[in-house]
């Protein structure tokens, strides 16, 4: 029976106080504050940053600052939200392996995998860290927010500087569960729809896009090979994708390109050129909505220390586990 990691008390959800560090560039220095926020993070809308910057939230070295101040490089731009509260996220953590160079992890949903916009403490890395206080977990790739499955650990250096050129080189086969709206027309699929950032659709910045990425002709590389292992009465397909780059979103983008979407994808399909706040983005799910169904089913890489190829897996979520969902297709794909 596999390990579980959980807890009682989520720590995010206690309201506190979280600094947020922010990090001026050279090509930013001399910008009117307001303005390198918006470009820091433009998916928050102009009034919400100069909402925190009238309540003094935004700070250089503990000094509330206007908007008109000028950035700087090397300045400790902080901001600091008192009384924040994390949404809840699904923190039952399943531990697949771990040894004395990789700790493997089945990441439960939803749950996002670094500090990022309202998720700070309730986050896969800063859970760990609670628990394995001692170590400085290195991750080797992430997972979306809403997706479950196998994330790797190096638990130290030298373990990360064998793993992580690994993915680097695309070295690492990574296998993923998703059932998709629609039954597919094919068996087997291999998509090469470039990916790029939605905001090159839209350079004037007036429209947000929320991080969104799409299909487009001027995208980086972008190849993933999908095999349709069943088609419901439902109409909707049970496919296993293996993502062959490792652009941002990647299936999820791919699927919605192909006209069959991620079932429960709350951000994709979106439309290249619609606007967006941070009222209509929805990026992470709550835990009582519907999931979203992509699962990082299997991960196949060379281990640090025996220099061995070895797989992890994950137990494939309810969504997947279907009468004739794995059949002799699967058993078949096992053996490639």
């Amino acid at each position: 029976m596999m390990k579980t990691i959980r807890f009682d008390t989520l720590p995010g959800c206690q309201p506190y106080v979280n600094e947020r560090t922010m990090r001026v560039r050279e090509s930013q220095s001399g910008m009117r504050l307001i303005d390198f926020l918006c470009e820091y993070h433009p998916p928050t809308r102009k009034e919400q940053w100069l909402a925190w910057i009238d309540a003094g939230e935004m700070m250089l070295d503990s000094v509330p600052l206007t908007a008109d101040h000028r950035v700087r490089v090397g300045g400790r731009y902080v901001h600091a939200m008192h009384g924040f509260v994390e949404p809840e996220v699904n923190a039952n953590i399943g531990v697949i392996s771990e040894d004395e160079s990789l700790l493997v992890i089945d990441k439960p949903a939803p749950l996002p995998v670094h500090p990022s916009g309202r998720f700070n403490l309730n986050t896969l890395s800063k859970l760990l860290e609670s628990v394995y206080h001692d170590e400085k977990l290195r991750i080797a790739h992430r997972l979306d927010a809403n997706t479950t499955g196998v994330v790797v650990f190096s638990r130290t250096s030298h373990a990360a500087g064998i793993v992580q050129p690994q993915f680097e080189k695309r070295l690492v086969k990574k296998e993923y569960l998703v059932r998709v709206r629609g039954h597919v027309q094919w068996d087997d699929h291999r998509c090469e729809l470039r990916i790029g950032h939605a905001r090159w659709v839209d350079q004037s910045g007036k429209n947000g896009t929320g991080g969104a990425r799409i299909t487009h002709d001027s995208g980086l590389p972008a190849e993933t090979l999908f095999r349709c292992i069943e088609r419901f009465d439902d109409g909707t397909s049970l496919l296993i994708a293996s993502p062959i780059t490792g652009r941002t979103n990647q299936i999820r983008v791919h699927a919605a390109a192909l006209d069959h979407p991620v079932l429960g994808d709350p951000f994709y399909p979106r439309p290249a050129d619609a606007a967006l706040s941070s009222e209509t983005i929805t990026q992470t799910l709550r835990v009582d909505q519907p999931p979203m169904c992509l699962h990082a089913w299997r991960l196949t890489l060379t281990h640090p220390d025996t220099e061995t190829a070895v797989r992890y897996e994950s137990p494939p979520p309810d969504w997947a586990v279907t009468p004739g969902a794995f059949s002799g297709k699967v058993e078949t794909n096992r053996n490639s």
